[in-house]
């Protein structure tokens, strides 16, 4: 008997709600099985239009920002899910110390909007105490799953001091932190800026006994090993 969902699928509507924020993945998923019929597949969600579609998120949600309805759509139809509004690296000379490593679970831009084991890819910062700056993004292996895509997840948090993100479990956040990185969950997600313009903030006060000790030395950056 068919599934109601392929894998792969599954991970595009679960994705895609993300961007919608007022539609639960539920009743997304409810909506595109009731237009596409059964197994929802790739292949079926690639065939969309976008009139079809913002016709379907308006039956949910008719104030959804055009922005997010075309972000959603891009994650449901475009063949390569990885580089879906990834943000761009520009070559910068590296920040003065002291500074941080920092790492950020994202989906979406320049955005903290991930998950860790679910998230697209890792945003790596350079944070000091007067500003901060991408220096690297890191696109997760979308073949992975389960405990094989957290523990890469990790590998990629090298030279890193900190992790932010929206959720990670007790054991994923045990490994994190074994690897000397220190995970901080947010309840919603946020623009990047935000949380590092914090983070700055922070440097630049009073900073924690443990984020001293690292900012005054560099040699304890964080070498991930799982």
């Amino acid at each position: 008997m068919d599934t109601v969902i392929s894998n792969e699928a599954a991970l595009r509507v679960a994705m895609a709600s993300k961007s919608l924020p007022n539609i639960d993945i539920k009743s997304l998923l409810g909506l595109l099985i009731q237009h596409l019929g059964e197994p929802l597949s790739e292949q079926k969600l690639m065939e969309i239009s976008p009139k079809s579609f913002r016709i379907m998120v308006a039956s949910l949600d008719d104030s959804a920002p055009r922005k997010d309805v075309t972000q959603a759509l891009a994650i449901l139809t475009n063949k390569d899910l990885d580089s879906v509004d990834a943000p761009e690296v520009v070559d910068l000379l590296p920040l003065p110390d002291p500074k941080l490593r920092v790492a950020v679970t994202s989906n979406q831009g320049e955005m903290l909007n991930g998950h860790y084991g679910s998230c697209l890819r890792v945003l790596i910062y350079e944070v000091n105490a007067n500003t901060h700056q991408l220096v690297d993004v890191r696109t997760v292996d979308s073949t992975l799953k389960g405990e094989t895509r957290t523990d890469y997840i990790l590998s990629l948090m090298r030279e890193c001091h900190i992790l932010f993100t929206l959720s990670i479990g007790g054991p994923a956040a045990a490994k994190v932190t074994r690897a000397n990185v220190h995970p901080v969950k947010k309840r919603a997600p946020m623009p990047a800026e935000d949380v590092l313009t914090e983070l700055s903030k922070v440097i630049a006060s009073n900073p924690p006994p443990w984020m001293q000790k690292l900012l005054g030395n560099e040699d304890t950056v964080c070498k991930v090993a799982v």
